[in-house]
C-alpha cells in the first residue's frame, strides 16, 4: 500500500487486452490467496488477500455502469 497517499480517486481507461490481463492477473491472485500489486495513474500499491469484493451495478438515465471493487484498509 501507498504510505501517505492522499485521498484519491482516478479512472484509468485501457484496451481490452490490457483489461483482460489485468482480470486474469486479479483472478488468479484470488483464487491462490496471495495480495495483487497494481499500479494506477502513476501509483503503484498491493491489494492484500483479505481485501472485500463485492460487484456494483448502477443505473443513471441511459448509462449502466459495472464495478468490481476490492476493498481494505491502509
Amino acid at each position: 500500500m501507498v504510505a501517505g497517499m492522499p485521498d484519491r480517486d482516478v479512472e484509468r481507461n485501457c484496451s481490452p487486452e490490457s483489461f483482460v490481463e489485468t482480470l486474469r492477473r486479479l483472478a488468479d491472485a484470488i483464487e491462490r490467496g496471495e495480495s495483487f500489486r497494481i499500479q494506477v495513474a502513476g501509483a503503484r500499491f498491493n491489494v492484500p488477500r483479505d481485501a472485500a469484493l463485492s460487484i456494483e451495478h448502477e443505473v443513471s438515465g441511459e448509462e449502466e455502469e459495472l464495478e468490481l471493487q476490492l476493498r481494505w484498509r491502509r
